[in-house]
Parts: C-alpha cells; structure tokens; sequence
C-alpha cells in the first residue's frame, strides 16, 4: 500500500497536543476515482478492535493475493506509519476488489452498504473451512422467521445468519422503534395466503421475524433508498431517526448492550452520486474522516445527522451504524 506524505492532516497532531489518542495513527484514504464509499467501510473496519486485531494475526497466503491478506497489508500500513497522521493510498486492493466484482470496477459513486456487506461476506468465505471463522465471531447473529397457521396454529421456522440489520424508516421514528417494527406481525391472506404442510391447503397466517442471537458488532444499515413509481427512480428518504450512543436489544436467547462506535454519513441525493464520510469515536473523541482529510467531529453535533422531519433529498443523513457490544 502506497503511502503519500501529506502535511494537511498535521493540524491535528498540533491542535490536540496532549490529547492527541494514545497510540493511535489518524490516516486518510486517497480518493482518485469515487472510492469514497469503500473508504469508509474501511476506515470502520480499521477502528473496530476485534476486526482489526484478527486481522493484524492472520496468517497470510504464500501469494499475498486475497482480501485477507490484503486488508492485513493495509492495516499494516496504517498502525506501522511514521507521523500520527497521514494519507494513504488503496490502489493495490481495489484494484484486486474490482477483478473480483465488476460491480466496483469504474469510475462511478457505488453504495456503500452493498460494499461492506461484499466485503463480509468475501472474508467469511475465505474462512469458511478454517476452525475459527473469527468474521462470524464478530459480525454474525441468528434471527428466526415464523409463520403460524391461523388454522392450525402450527408454526414453520426457518432460521438465517445475518451480519447487518437492515431497517425500514418510519418518518420520526427513533432507531429503537425502527427496531421494533423489524419484527412486527404481518398477515398473510388474500392472494397472500400461506400454503400449511399440516393443513394441506392454503391459510390465513402471521410471519412474524425474530432475533435469536446478537453479533458482538452490530452493524445496522438505514435504509435511506427506495424505488419512487411516480418518477421511475431510487430517491433518497432523508426521515429524521434519532439513535443514541447506547443501544440495548434484546433477543430470543440473549440481552446485549451496545456502544455506538462508527456512524457512515451519506450526503447528497442518490444511491449512485453523493458523497460518504465515516465519523468514528476513537479514545473518547469523534473524528471525521472525509477521504484525505482529518477533522474533530463534536458530540453535540450528532444530531445534525439524524435527518430531517419534512421531506428533503438532499439531506446529510446517518446510514450506517456500528455498535460495539459491551
């Protein structure tokens, strides 16, 4: 991974003196080609301490030439830099990353979301055989979906893993509440109906969605794009959700308490055109990474990113969210 020497961060190291986080190196990502919204996943993955200590440990292949291996050479590069600040380039793994998925490969704005869940899910393969899956570990939890007759009352279950929570947003509604519609009833009737085995025809029925067990990262995802029928395009839902710093969630099997750690900002209209910042809490203090550039980001300010209560596209809006377990 290249390095470019770059003093435009080095106000910071000024600016905080003493404060300055213990240990810790503050660098920037080029961005030569709309890479904005890999940038920040990576910059989350670096300041979450299991992801970035299991892959500081990894064991590389004898070619050097998988995202694991690649990561750990980032990673590297970063915790091993001279200055406390700096830039950095990531050339050598998007350029790996776009032979894998063409989906990243060109010059154009690419969904943030959509990268970090390739991203996952790329390093789980990769230790898919291996007996400590550490991504799992890390990222992973159960949730159930139910179907119950209302026939026969008997109920179908089938379980899934997930490494995010992709929530639906209601205009106002806080993210606990965003939460708490995720597993609310549905019915299924009308062309809807289920099919029950035990009944052997179609039913009235309740799906219902469950979390059965919680990640030790929770990483959840706001869903700020929809398809508008009236002008045939994804627009941009810029709904004022409030969320706090701590979040505690309760599932079928077990009650986490979470910590907020990483918040990815979207700005702009679109999915495919805008801009992604990544502000992340380091030693107590929120830093701002904007591509190349560094900057304090203060508490009181948070709110600024919840959205807006009327509507707006254009708006500067949370939509990721990293919550560390406690």
């Amino acid at each position: 991974m290249g390095v470019t020497q770059s003093s435009q961060n080095d106000h910071l190291e000024k600016y905080l003196g003493q404060d300055f986080p213990d240990g810790e190196i503050l660098i920037g990502f080029e961005n030569p080609s709309n890479i904005c919204y890999s940038n920040v996943i990576l910059q989350a993955l670096y300041y979450c301490k299991e992801f970035k200590n299991q892959i500081l440990q990894h064991q590389s292949s004898i070619n050097q030439n998988n995202l694991l291996d690649l990561t750990k050479l980032l990673f590297q590069s970063i915790s091993k830099h001279k200055q406390k600040t700096g830039v950095i380039s990531t050339k050598k793994m998007m350029n790996y990353i776009k032979t894998k998925n063409k989906i990243f490969d060109g010059k154009y704005h690419q969904d943030s979301h959509e990268f970090y869940m390739w991203f996952i899910n790329e390093c789980e393969e990769l230790l898919k055989d291996k007996q400590n899956n550490w991504v799992r570990q890390i990222f992973q939890g159960q949730q159930l979906t139910q179907i119950e007759c209302l026939n026969c009352h008997s109920i179908s279950q089938r379980e899934e893993m997930y490494c995010d929570l992709s929530l639906d947003l209601f205009p106002n509604y806080s993210l606990s509440t965003c939460l708490q519609q995720m597993s609310k009833e549905e019915q299924l009737n009308g062309q809807n109906q289920f099919f029950c085995d035990k009944c052997q025809s179609k039913q009235d029925a309740i799906k219902r969605l469950l979390l059965n067990t919680l990640p030790n990262v929770l990483v959840v995802h706001l869903k700020r794009f929809k398809y508008d029928e009236r002008c045939g395009q994804m627009i941009k839902v810029s709904s004022k959700i409030p969320f706090s710093q701590q979040l505690s969630i309760k599932a079928l099997k077990q009650t986490k308490t979470y910590e907020l750690t990483t918040i990815i900002i979207h700005l702009g209209q679109g999915i495919l055109y805008g801009h992604y910042v990544c502000i992340t809490k380091i030693q107590g203090k929120w830093f701002k990474f904007d591509d190349d550039k560094i900057s304090l980001f203060v508490d009181q300010d948070l709110h600024f990113v919840y959205g807006r209560s009327y509507p707006t596209h254009a708006q500067t809006c949370a939509y990721m969210l990293f919550y560390n377990a406690q």
